[in-house]
């Protein structure tokens, strides 16, 4: 499939913001009465290119606040001005009458020069916020300016000179100056949430900006524990500066999932220690209590309470619980929210989450991933080889690549397939999977198993890998061997639902080989067996 995925630039961006500024139309936009919506266009089989209508309508209460500009050279000063531009996205987010683009997406175009118009475009928005960060000791200068993307018309612009003690009464300034100036009235209500959605300490956001850095690199190296670790010690600065933030807490319990997930899946790793294993669900615990109390608002509270409970293993009622987690409005959705929706009838409910996730986050990869396999638990491989096509235009993605993968080997289009394992996956890793799945789609057993049997001896035991192989391969005994062992150890329910997510071949082993995991499930309300989206031809059960 050559050409597909070359120059993933500027232009294509647009089509990604496109697909997702429909759903945006009737909550966002003063329609016409009678204005029809702009047409859709879906992927038909064969088809390897999509082609979107852009919307007619404006988006006219949306904004992107880009990364101030550092103008000092200071050791802290970047992270300062990124953390400055966090607080503000985050009190306009408050307003639910405007579209704010979330961090990811603003991000993104930190250090480049682009015209405001592109941004405005590639982003779906009709304005963009601009400003410049210089310190000196504790003097301070900042300034900031409202953009109309059409005509590059300032709406309103300032130049703040105040001391460094003063940066959150600034933000606080230049939040409400912005909110007026594109028509949002503003009441003490949505005043007192937009302060408390800030951290309101200087070093707290900047070392939680250092924390990020890490954060982020973590989920995408091989040395994520490590990573993770040197995050958390930033994060840990920053609550202890700043207790009542839930973003870092939520943060600082990533690092303790993968801990217990790598012992449940049976990895050995020189990262992990026995006192990080002890450990682990004490911290796990207090971390999201801690979102929990602190969250900024209902969607985030409700969120938090469903991972807490996910995570922690407190099944009773998760199934209702998902259910309000999937309705709640706005731009919050559960780290954990797919793993008890998709296989369990509620793969729609779970695309409409993201697809709402995606229209404030167009360039993050993770609602385009969950957008995907939620079509794909839905049985339409052509709608996630399309979702799936149209995220990878706009940002690399091993999970979101992979998918498309399966969908291509379920349309029979086995050949793109292969050449796409080989040429789009940058990781050994993701490439003997991507390999193995494509071998089991094609019902060819020997293939499969070579490719099963490299992944193992190049990248260790790994039990949640080696189930979903043995169940796509038809070995159902090997496969209810491996769940047996995986839910013998501490987070194993965790790992044993990753793999009936990710196999999409229904139940991946039996109820009984799995005691500990039953116990819970019977009690959580989710049905069983799980709906059976693929049935890979080597099967036999």
């Amino acid at each position: 499939m050559p050409g597909t995925f070359e120059n993933l630039n500027r232009p294509i961006i647009v089509i990604l913001v496109v697909a997702v500024g429909f759903l945006l139309v009737d909550k966002l936009v003063l329609n016409e009465p009678n204005q029809e919506p702009p047409a859709s266009s879906e992927m038909s089989p064969g088809a390897t290119k999509m082609t979107l209508v852009e919307p007619v309508v404006e988006i006219r209460k949306s904004v992107a606040v880009l990364p101030f500009l550092a103008m000092s050279n200071g050791p802290d000063d970047d992270y300062f001005s990124d953390g400055l531009t966090e607080e503000i996205i985050n009190a306009l987010a408050q307003l639910p009458e405007l579209l704010v683009t979330a961090r990811t997406s603003a991000f993104h175009f930190k250090g480049q020069n682009i015209p405001v118009e592109d941004i405005a475009r590639q982003l779906g928005v009709a304005h963009v916020v601009e400003g410049s960060v210089r310190r000196a000791g504790e003097q301070l200068r900042i300034t900031a300016q409202l953009i109309r993307a059409e005509d590059g018309l300032h709406l309103w612009s300032e130049t703040y000179d105040r001391r460094t003690e003063d940066t959150f009464a600034v933000q606080e300034d230049i939040t409400e100056k912005i909110a007026l100036a594109l028509d949002v009235l503003l009441d003490d209500e949505q005043r007192t949430r937009m302060r408390r959605a800030g951290i309101g300490n200087v070093e707290a956001f900047t070392n939680y900006q250092k924390g990020q850095e890490f954060f982020e690199r973590a989920h995408d190296d091989v040395n994520r524990i490590s990573l993770l670790r040197q995050g958390n010690f930033y994060f840990e600065e920053a609550v202890k500066l700043a207790p009542a933030f839930p973003d870092a807490y939520l943060h600082i319990s990533d690092l303790y999932s993968h801990i217990l997930l790598s012992q449940a899946n049976g990895e050995v790793t020189g990262t992990i220690t026995d006192d990080d294993v002890k450990d682990a669900p004490g911290n796990l615990r207090r971390n999201h209590d801690l979102v929990v109390r602190y969250a900024g608002n209902d969607g985030q509270r409700l969120a938090a309470e469903y991972d807490r409970a996910m995570v922690l293993g407190n099944w009773k009622g998760l199934s209702a619980l998902a259910d309000r987690a999937l309705a709640s409005p706005g731009c919050d959705a559960a780290n954990w929210i797919q793993l008890s929706s998709a296989a369990f009838g509620k793969a729609e409910a779970l695309f409409n989450t993201f697809e709402r996730l995606a229209a404030c986050d167009p360039l993050l990869s993770r609602p385009w991933v969950h957008m995907a396999g939620a079509r794909m638990w839905l049985g339409d491989i052509h709608g996630t080889a399309a979702t799936a096509e149209t995220g990878m235009r706009a940002m690399q993605s091993e999970w979101l690549t992979r998918i498309y993968i399966l969908a291509l080997a379920r349309t029979g289009r086995i050949a793109e397939a292969k050449q796409l394992a080989n040429t789009h996956l940058r990781s050994d890793r993701e490439q003997l999977i991507a390999r193995f799945m494509v071998a089991a789609t094609e019902g060819d057993a020997s293939a499969a198993l070579a490719y099963q049997q490299e992944f193992l001896g190049r990248h260790g035991p790994n039990d949640y890998i080696s189930l979903v192989m043995e169940a796509a391969r038809g070995n159902r005994n090997e496969a209810n061997r491996l769940a047996g062992l995986i839910d013998s150890r501490p987070f194993g329910y965790m790992s044993l639902m990753q793999a009936i997510y990710w196999c999409t071949c229904g139940a991946p082993f039996d109820l009984e080989a799995v005691p500990e995991f039953a116990s819970r499930l019977s009690v959580s309300g989710l049905p069983w067996p799980p709906a059976t989206p693929l049935d890979f031809p080597l099967k036999n059960y």
